[in-house]
């Protein structure tokens, strides 16, 4: 780029310095020689006006090859884009080797893919730093009139900045990302950049497999909003896997599932999941948030610090950083408590009902509230009938059956028993299940079951019926296996 400002420099000169010379030898032959005005008129004047307009064209066309289109993206204005464009900027730089002999800032944050606090290199530090790349149009962006923009992105970490009441330290990071362009090809130029920056961005917050990302509110003091903040990583479980994995579907709702699927992605879809403790409400919310995709922002209705206002700013686009969510209303018997009761402090129903299904409700998503039975009750829908007509499908999880106690049983013992055959199972199944206590005749939760099993295995172990094998790929545990 700088080769650009040298060749303009040297048309200036070469127009500059012609132009006085001709100007000064014409001059001095006007005022010696009278008699030869005309023919200087006639002699030089074209050569002269056309050999001014060539160079000023040439110049003219340089001056506009060498406009930028410039971008500024500020981490507190748009900490997400910032961060999207921060990785594929890193990634790019990576293949190029561009992360030698440059500082880095090293951190402690949450694996995406563990759940578990690691340390990692910042492709950024409190350094100035340039990066040059270029982003080209993928195969599905044909319709793009360029194939490549060679880019510059200027990192600025700016001054440190102590922000909020608990006192926290904060950078003004600024990254510029500019590129050559002319007016000819500016707004082709424009829109390959914003659909690059809309990839990064798509990119950085697509769901990783097989997890899901936990959200909770957050608030640094009581006379602050709080805020949405990453609280952890669950793993996602299926029903084809085995011990703490496994996950115990139900026929009862099979109803969410479908209808999320089938509507979530274009409209806000509001489900209630009413059962006693333990029988697996806030699990089944994380496993259908594994299957749609979604992170689960919890939200609590109980604080009293919790108005209708705040609650919609909490909801509202500027304060939820992903396009779709899933939040989840927990112990929601607590909120219809209030309510029956007529209390006016915290969230209203009038308040609740505005935020499903109103001018500032989300577009699309799912929001499940979860709590005992009492939640569903005759008396509660009559007293309280918008809410329930807000609400598209309600789902009971009871205790499990005789076959939902033979299946965990089979399921989460695989894991650590290994070798049996199926019929060995079969007959283990069947023993299990004459006993009285899990013969389906008393309530059985899952969570009394599964605590049970692992009781079972830990005794195992203290008896030396088994060994710890290696741990498997991506954990760090080993896992028991009981001797046959």
């Amino acid at each position: 780029w700088c080769g650009d400002y040298v060749i303009s420099a040297l048309l200036l000169v070469a127009i500059a310095v012609p132009s006085i010379t001709v100007i000064v030898v014409v001059g001095t032959e006007w005022q010696s020689s009278p008699s030869q005005r005309g023919w200087l008129i006639l002699g030089f004047g074209f050569y002269i006006v056309a050999g001014l307009r060539h160079l000023w064209s040439l110049l003219v066309k340089l001056c506009e090859q060498i406009l930028y289109l410039r971008v500024e993206v500020r981490r507190f204005a748009a900490p997400t884009l910032f961060e999207a464009i921060t990785d594929a900027v890193a990634a790019e730089a990576e293949k190029a080797g561009g992360t030698c002999s440059f500082d880095q800032e090293a951190v402690q944050e949450h694996d995406k893919l563990t759940g578990r606090i690691a340390v990692k290199f910042r492709f950024w530090s409190s350094q100035a730093r340039k990066i040059e790349l270029a982003i080209g149009k993928r195969p599905e962006e044909q319709d793009l009139s360029c194939d490549q923009l060679r880019m510059q992105a200027l990192f600025q970490p700016g001054e440190d900045v102590v922000f909020g009441r608990d006192s926290r330290l904060e950078r003004r990071e600024i990254l510029v990302l500019s590129a050559r362009t002319s007016s000819s090809r500016v707004l082709a130029d424009k829109k390959l950049l914003t659909q690059w920056m809309e990839g990064t961005y798509t990119n950085f917050v697509k769901p990783v497999k097989d997890v899901v990302n936990i959200y909770a509110l957050q608030e640094s003091s009581s006379d602050w909003v709080p805020e949405w903040k990453f609280e952890r990583v669950k793993p996602c479980k299926s029903a084809s896997s085995t011990g703490q994995s496994f996950f115990l579907e139900r026929q009862s709702l099979g109803k969410v599932l479908a209808d999320a699927k089938l509507w979530s992605s274009s409209a806000l879809r509001v489900y209630m999941i009413t059962g006693p403790p333990g029988v697996g409400k806030s699990e089944f919310t994380i496993w259908i948030a594994g299957q749609l995709g979604l992170p689960v922002y919890r939200l609590s209705l109980t604080s009293r610090q919790l108005t209708d206002e705040r609650l919609a700013q909490l909801l509202s686009q500027s304060s939820v950083t992903f396009n779709s969510v899933l939040v989840q209303v927990d112990e929601f018997q607590e909120t219809v408590q209030r309510w029956m009761t007529g209390a006016s402090v915290g969230v209203t129903p009038g308040g609740f009902c505005e935020v499903l299904q109103g001018s500032t409700a989300m577009s699309h998503g799912v929001v499940i509230l979860t709590g005992t039975g009492q939640i569903a009750a005759e008396s509660v829908k009559c007293k309280l009938p918008a809410v329930f007509r807000r609400i598209h499908c309600i789902a009971e999880l009871s205790w499990m059956s005789r076959e939902d106690i033979g299946c965990y049983f089979r399921q989460f013992l695989v894991r650590f028993v290994p070798g049996c055959t199926a019929e060995e199972w079969s007959r283990w199944e069947a023993r299990f299940l004459d006993a009285d206590c899990w013969s389906g005749s008393r309530p059985i939760s899952i969570d009394m079951l599964k605590q049970f099993l692992m009781h079972q295995i830990t005794e195992s172990s203290c008896q030396g019926l088994g060994e710890f094998l290696n741990a498997e790929a991506g954990s760090d545990a080993a896992v028991f296996q009981v001797s046959p």
